[in-house]
């Protein structure tokens, strides 16, 4: 009887895993996504901004700004690959999903299927990016709190700046 429930442990640790990294590709893809928006959204408004100035009496000073607002934002999606990084993100997540579907399938696990459950999400984790430990704290707590039985387990504090610019700093110290 003990060695099923290390089975049982060993599949709710893969599962566990599972959804966290679903979770957190889920959140980098819609945040590439809103800045590659924005961005996409800066440069509509610039070049409006800039064709209905010709003729009028804007100021020099802001047709500059506004510019120079555009051209930096362009320049960071185009150097972050917002567009490019959220598809990344996407496409990892949905292979996290394809890898619990078949999890799913098998509701009791021998160690073969373990074993194989684990390789897969080592290959799908081999293809990752360097994670973001903040982000992934807060993945870890949100996960948490889904899960009925663990509402009583205390989240793993993150300091409001941490929290904030979770997607931006790696925070390696979170």
């Amino acid at each position: 009887m003990e060695a099923r429930d290390e089975l049982k442990q060993q599949r709710w640790e893969i599962m566990w895993a599972v959804q966290r990294s679903q979770r957190y590709h889920s959140r980098r893809s819609a945040f590439f996504d809103r800045w590659h928006k924005v961005t996409l959204l800066a440069g509509i408004l610039g070049g409006s901004a800039a064709i209905a100035s010709i003729g009028k009496d804007a100021p020099t000073w802001l047709i500059l700004i506004g510019g120079a607002l555009v051209a930096t934002l362009s320049a960071m999606d185009l150097v972050v690959g917002t567009g490019e990084m959220a598809r990344k993100h996407n496409d990892l997540r949905r292979r996290f999903c394809n890898l619990e579907q078949l999890m799913q399938r098998s509701p009791i696990a021998d160690e073969l299927v373990l074993a194989d459950w684990r390789s897969e999400r080592l290959s799908i984790e081999s293809d990752e990016p360097p994670a973001y430990v903040a982000l992934d704290i807060l993945v870890e707590n949100e996960l948490a709190r889904s899960f009925s039985h663990l509402k009583d387990q205390p989240p793993h504090e993150l300091s409001f700046i941490k929290r904030h610019t979770a997607h931006f700093i790696r925070w390696e110290d979170a």
